[in-house]
């Protein structure tokens, strides 16, 4: 999973991109690839704001910085975001009309469901495997507590 960070980076400059395809008049089906690769790294950012809210406690404890840190550094991500969609979707009906807003929804779907499948899906059941480890090392340690109260208890 790509960090929150990186991906703001990453979909800043898809963003560029995109405008500089549009000013140029580029085909339609090139600068929607463009446009798929930023909706992808927007997408990136949107899912890594939700998953900050779910992180686990112990993370929470040792990564920690301020709620009121933590809850600008996803607002700024997320306006940034909206702001590049709307110029997006002004820029796309200058350039193409409806229809190019259309099919741009389109691409929206499309990668959300493949990253939705994927990505995000892969990245949930590491997160999964993580937890249940840490509870079968935990059972592990409270079994051996147990097992060696047992034998100082019958001794």
């Amino acid at each position: 999973m790509v960090d929150p960070v990186t991906a703001i980076a990453a979909a800043t400059k898809a963003y560029a991109g995109i405008r500089a395809f549009i000013e140029a008049g580029k085909s339609i089906e090139d600068t929607f690839q463009v446009v798929a690769r930023w909706q992808g790294h927007a997408s990136d950012i949107i899912y890594a704001s939700q998953r900050e809210k779910k992180r686990n406690p112990f993370a929470k404890l040792v990564f920690a910085e301020s709620a009121e840190a933590e809850g600008t550094r996803i607002f700024a991500a997320r306006q940034k975001v909206q702001q590049q969609r709307s110029e997006l979707i002004t820029m796309i009906t200058y350039a193409y009309g409806q229809q190019g807003v259309d099919m741009w929804r389109e691409c929206i779907k499309e990668v959300h469901a493949q990253r939705q499948q994927e990505i995000y899906a892969a990245q949930e059941a590491k997160d999964a495997a993580i937890k249940m480890i840490a509870i079968a090392a935990l059972l592990a340690v409270a079994g051996g507590l147990i097992y060696l109260i047992v034998q100082l208890a019958t001794r």
